[in-house]
């Protein structure tokens, strides 16, 4: 019977892990989500959802466009990284 028990658990407590490791709030929004630089924000400063702004990257400055975002308005470049 305390074997029986063990194995229960066991299986209770794998099954448990494998449900919260697939919970939608262990994973981000969307894939390859991450969070906005500070820079990012400080971009928008003072401008408005639309606005265009010269956001600065370790590369140097892109152009960018001021967009809602749930921290605040925040500069997201106009073409994705991977097509510079």
């Amino acid at each position: 019977m305390k074997k029986e028990m063990m194995v229960l658990a066991l299986v209770v407590f794998i099954y448990g892990s494998v449900a919260m490791a697939q919970s939608p709030q262990s994973q981000p929004a969307r894939q390859g989500a991450h969070e906005p630089p500070p820079q990012a924000y400080t971009d928008c400063q003072g401008k408005k959802a639309g606005d265009t702004v010269q956001h600065t990257t370790r590369e140097g400055k892109v152009a960018a466009t001021c967009a809602d975002s749930p921290k605040g308005l925040v500069a997201r470049p106009n073409q994705p990284r991977g097509n510079r």
